[in-house]
């Protein structure tokens, strides 16, 4: 298998102001492509070290991948740090530079002189697209190497790097397939399930659990075993049921469109304690308006009482954390949407505000269409903010199966 070092580099990474997410998502995708990434490593915008740690990287991967530095300013020295280790010359495209201004002009109604530092191409190599920024990337072909230069902002380098997927791939290269499940634990999917999921030894299995997304199941394997992986997926999907929720690059917002957009339906919310957060999730899927009719952030009583026509008897005597409360809260986000369906939740995220009766913790969520309102009461562990993000993820997981239902 083929060895990859990844270099994030900026003074921002080394300092701890920003996280580098490059660096794991184009790990997850070197090892699909037969990679073996021995190292990663954060540098700071210092060309001195940015060219000790290339040279290193150089001898001792098949692939280089660099993330940053790219920019038109004074510390941005990616360019000029490889075209050294490389011994060859910055040359301007100039074709390239006019389009940098006329990007630049649309973006931000100014083209400084600088934005045409991004124009300077390293002697023999080809220029990726940013289709989202104005910092191009580069690869250079090196000693039967390969040397990619990305940009850093992470919505910048994902799409200029999956331009250049097709022209990484190796004979070592890796079919993978990915089972996503709510519902069952970890522990229970895989000693049940587990003459089905070690059914082929030649096959590598991995799990993952986080309260924002459910358990993964990860099936992998050469190429060659494409058909023997699609089988033990087949057979682990119809064995698990309505449990799964997604396969593969799939995730619980993209499932529940679907299911909306197919059947013609739409929905709304009603959030408390997410504060928002369901709303926020869901809106990431292009397309989400022609489901998605709105939501009431109802965080106070009052605000229950007054835009979703909460009882206040029932608040009085259930509480505002109450399957009751939230069976309310669906009817009237339905009513006030005029959606085909909406979901409430409502619950005490901590770390204060909790009792002996309701911890910190307990969650309510309801599910209302046309004809029943359907509710549960989830005890969750964890920090506010993972409270919230599990809160998320159960009410889109009871949207789904409130969909599924109706299509009975």
């Amino acid at each position: 298998m083929k060895k990859a070092i990844i270099l994030a580099i900026g003074n921002e990474l080394v300092e701890g102001l920003i996280v580098d997410t490059n660096s794991k998502y184009l790990s997850s995708k070197l090892k699909g492509l037969g990679y073996y990434v021995v190292r990663t490593e954060t540098l700071p915008d210092i060309f001195d070290i940015m060219v000790d740690r290339i040279s290193r990287a150089i001898n001792d991967a098949d692939l280089i991948i660099t993330s940053g530095g790219l920019g038109p300013t004074e510390d941005d020295l990616t360019r000029e740090a490889v075209a050294y280790c490389l011994k060859r010359e910055l040359i301007k495209d100039y074709e390239l530079a006019q389009k940098l201004i006329e990007r630049a002009l649309r973006y931000y109604n100014k083209a400084p002189e600088s934005v045409t530092k991004q124009a300077m191409i390293i002697d023999g190599a080809v220029v990726l697209d940013n289709p989202v920024g104005t910092a191009p990337g580069q690869m250079i072909e090196y000693n039967n190497k390969k040397i990619i230069l990305l940009p850093g902002p992470p919505a910048e380098l994902i799409p200029t790097f999956e331009s250049v997927l097709d022209n990484l791939k190796t004979e070592d290269a890796l079919y993978t397939r990915r089972i996503k499940t709510i519902g069952i634990p970890e522990a229970i999917l895989m000693e049940e399930y587990k003459d089905i999921i070690y059914s082929n030894k030649s096959i590598t299995v991995a799990t993952m659990a986080s309260y924002e997304r459910g358990v993964e199941v990860r099936f992998t394997g050469p190429l060659k075993l494409k058909s023997e992986i699609d089988e033990v997926t087949e057979v682990l999907v119809s064995k698990l049921g309505q449990s799964v929720y997604a396969l593969d690059d799939d995730e619980m917002k993209d499932v529940v469109f679907k299911l909306l957009y197919n059947n013609k339906k739409t929905v709304a919310f009603a959030e408390s304690c997410t504060g928002g957060m369901i709303s926020s999730v869901f809106v990431d899927v292009s397309g989400v308006s022609q489901v998605y009719k709105g939501a009431i952030v109802a965080y106070s009583n009052e605000t229950k009482v007054r835009l979703l026509g909460v009882k206040e008897e029932t608040i009085k005597e259930y509480g505002a954390v109450s399957e009751e409360c939230v069976r309310e809260m669906a009817i009237g986000a339905k009513k006030v949407f005029e959606s085909d369906y909406a979901i409430a939740v409502s619950g005490i995220a901590g770390p204060t505000g909790g009792t002996e009766k309701k911890p910190v913790g307990t969650v309510c969520i309801a599910f209302a269409d046309g004809n029943e309102i359907i509710s549960s009461t989830y005890s969750l562990r964890g920090d506010r903010h993972m409270i919230r993000l599990r809160s998320t993820l159960l009410a889109l997981d009871m949207l789904r199966r409130g969909i599924l239902r109706c299509q009975e």
